[in-house]
Parts: structure tokens; C-alpha cells; sequence
């Protein structure tokens, strides 16, 4: 993949991961159950950038720093998403 490619990639995680954040301010001062949906919601968005991105080439130690997660999370979900994946 090309370098503006792989940018826009780890743009995306760098998002999800920001949305996040904001949201889960937000959501504290909704009910429990608001929270759990919405912070489950974003979560997902966040997972789905980071595989998209590690499938279009972004290194894992790279997407750990863009969502501001532990590399082991990132390998956790890369290898839900791919079997094949060994860390």
C-alpha cells in the first residue's frame, strides 16, 4: 500500500480512538445502559479501523500508539479477525 494510504489508515484508528474518548465523557452522565451502548458502539468502531488498518499494512506497534491501547489488544483483535495471525 502507498504511504498516503497507509496514512489515512492510521488517520481513521486516530479518529475511532478520539470519538471514543469524547463519547465515553459524554455518555457518563447518561444512564448505565446508554452507556454500555454507546461505549460498545464506539468500541467497535475503533476495532474495525484498527484491522482495516493493520489489514491495509499499518504495523500493530503503530495502531497501539494511534488507539491508545496495549499492543496485546491490538494482537487480540487482528487475531479474532484472522486466524492465520500469529503475534
Amino acid at each position: 500500500m502507498s504511504d498516503a494510504h497507509l496514512s489515512e489508515c492510521r488517520l481513521l484508528v486516530r479518529q475511532a480512538a478520539d470519538e471514543l474518548a469524547e463519547d465515553a465523557r459524554a455518555l457518563t452522565a447518561a444512564s448505565a445502559e446508554a452507556l454500555e451502548v454507546g461505549l460498545t458502539a464506539r468500541v467497535a468502531d475503533l476495532r474495525r479501523a484498527v484491522v482495516a488498518a493493520w489489514r491495509a499494512g499499518v504495523p500493530v506497534e503503530d495502531l497501539a500508539r494511534d488507539a491508545h491501547l496495549k499492543i496485546d489488544m491490538i494482537e487480540d483483535w487482528v487475531a479474532a479477525e484472522n486466524p492465520h495471525h500469529n503475534p
